[in-house]
């Protein structure tokens, strides 16, 4: 594995781990992946030995501290279920839908074993790292199965709720105000971005997420990130949208920065992107303000590139760098 990749792995462990503590569920009702998460770490936490008797106490109830009453209580179970019990309130997902508070679930072939899934420690996906109670003499943990699925079937709960934000794109959510921001309510689980990264769908946009932030992207400025590749071309928003200057016309607009370009939107102009070379002549000249909103993408032209804007139209070859002419 590369250091990048690592670190981006790492990050991902940590927003998992450190977000806020999610909304409490009640016994055996909808909870979500957050909640989850938050109730199984805390046997980690706490160093809870393995035992198939009794019961293990703390804020989220009293369950047998075994691997399946371990399930049983991250999920908020009426009661302590066996592996064979807990066929029945699941699901079968492919191994490549798995996601955290999913579980990896097998009573065959002498094991008898179920864990929470968390995340895949590669991008193969062969390794997943679990949450677990799994044997006398050890207490809960968080490791990487380093031999793979060896016959455990992915599962899922079926009171998951798939839809509910959770994580760093859960409290970027809900700083922006939730099913009232302009998002609107969560129309999908959150999922793999490409990069390393991480999003959810909502009505009217997402949240996407790359170590070690989360931003917001909606309206027009989404459907053209869409329609251009997505972070596969211009990485991931370094910003949440934010409100443009007046251009020399009068002409308003916002704009949000990615990794590899400026996002320019108005409503007489649509939005366009802004990048390379030609970025750095706008910046230099004073941006939307002085030279107005971008009225195309940029285009090739005589051996190298050219943008118009709503006062000046910018031109650039290799020779000769960038250049600005009045339209």
């Amino acid at each position: 594995m590369s250091g990048a990749a690592a670190l981006t792995l790492a990050a991902l462990a940590t927003t998992l781990c450190a977000a806020p503590a999610a909304s409490a569920s009640d016994p055996g009702g909808m909870i979500g992946r957050g909640e989850a998460m938050d109730r199984a770490w805390s046997w980690i936490a706490e160093q809870v030995p393995y035992s198939q008797s009794g019961c293990h106490e703390n804020q989220f109830g009293c369950y047998r501290p075994d691997c399946s009453g371990y399930v049983s209580m991250a999920w908020h179970l009426n009661s302590s279920l066996t592996t064979w019990d807990l066929w029945n309130v699941t699901v079968d997902v492919p191994a490549n839908d798995l996601q955290a508070g999913d579980a990896l679930l097998r009573d065959s072939g002498g094991t008898d074993h179920v864990a929470l899934f968390l995340r895949w420690a590669d991008g193969a996906h062969t390794q997943p790292v679990v949450r677990e109670e799994y044997d006398f003499g050890h207490v809960a943990e968080e490791r990487t199965w380093t031999d793979g699925l060896r016959g455990f079937s992915p599962r899922r709960y079926n009171r998951l709720d798939d839809l509910m934000p959770y994580g760093t794109i859960g409290a970027k959510y809900d700083a922006m105000g939730g099913p009232n921001s302009p998002l609107g309510a969560p129309t999908r689980g959150e999922r793999d971005a490409s990069l390393g990264g991480r999003f959810q769908a909502f009505q009217n946009g997402i949240v996407i997420w790359h170590p070690d932030a989360a931003y917001a992207i909606y309206g027009d400025i989404l459907q053209k990130f869409w329609a251009t590749d997505a972070e596969r071309r211009w990485g991931f928003p370094t910003m949440d949208e934010a409100e443009a200057a007046q251009a020399p016309n009068g002409t308003r607009g916002r704009y949000q920065f990615f990794e590899q370009g400026l996002f320019l939107w108005s409503p007489q102009t649509g939005t366009h992107v802004v990048h390379g070379a030609i970025y750095e002549a706008f910046h230099a000249a004073g941006h939307e303000k002085a030279l107005g909103y971008a009225v195309t993408d940029e285009m090739d032209e005589a051996g190298g590139k050219v943008q118009q804007f709503q006062k000046v139209t910018i031109h650039w070859t290799p020779a000769k760098g960038t250049w600005i002419t009045n339209n």
